[in-house]
């Protein structure tokens, strides 16, 4: 569970996998629109709507109904508009766990590219995996080979 709170209320707790997010909807759109829309899925809790961003989250009150509507309503029209709809994950997230999620991240496109440079580089027909290469030797090649092809393209 979540807790939260907004300048209209105290704050509260809101229960995990029971909100739907909805994007692109039309400029002018109005709650009751949203209500009328999302309403037939179960018992809407809440409607908070951005009309800025052209976003709303809906909350329902089991999460059964919030999977149900998200699933339904994804690319259907309201108000003359396409909506895409998706569930909020709303566990609540360690600062930890989102650094180790970004170093995971780097480091995957980080190999990836060393194994394209490698490939490109070496002409290697597979490139070879990321963890049986070392980083400097990579390095003093790729200068190595950059500073040879400068030297052909002076004398040329």
């Amino acid at each position: 569970m979540v807790r939260t709170g907004d300048k209209q209320g105290p704050k509260r707790l809101i229960r995990s996998g029971t909100r739907v997010l909805v994007r692109d909807l039309p400029e002018k759109v109005r709650k009751t629109s949203l209500q009328s829309a999302f309403g037939d899925f179960g018992n809407v809790v809440r409607i908070e709507l951005m009309p800025e961003q052209r976003t709303a989250y809906i909350e329902y009150e089991e999460p059964r109904d919030a999977e149900d509507a998200a699933k339904e309503m994804d690319g259907k029209m309201v108000e003359k508009a396409k909506v895409r709809a998706k569930l909020m994950d709303d566990r609540p997230r360690a600062a930890m766990d989102h650094a180790i999620r970004v170093q995971e991240a780097c480091l995957a496109h980080l190999e990836t590219r060393a194994a394209e440079h490698q490939q490109r580089i070496f002409g290697v027909g597979q490139p070879a995996s990321p963890s049986s290469c070392r980083w400097g030797e990579l390095a003093k090649r790729s200068s190595a080979e950059k500073h040879r092809s400068q030297k052909y393209v002076q004398l040329g």
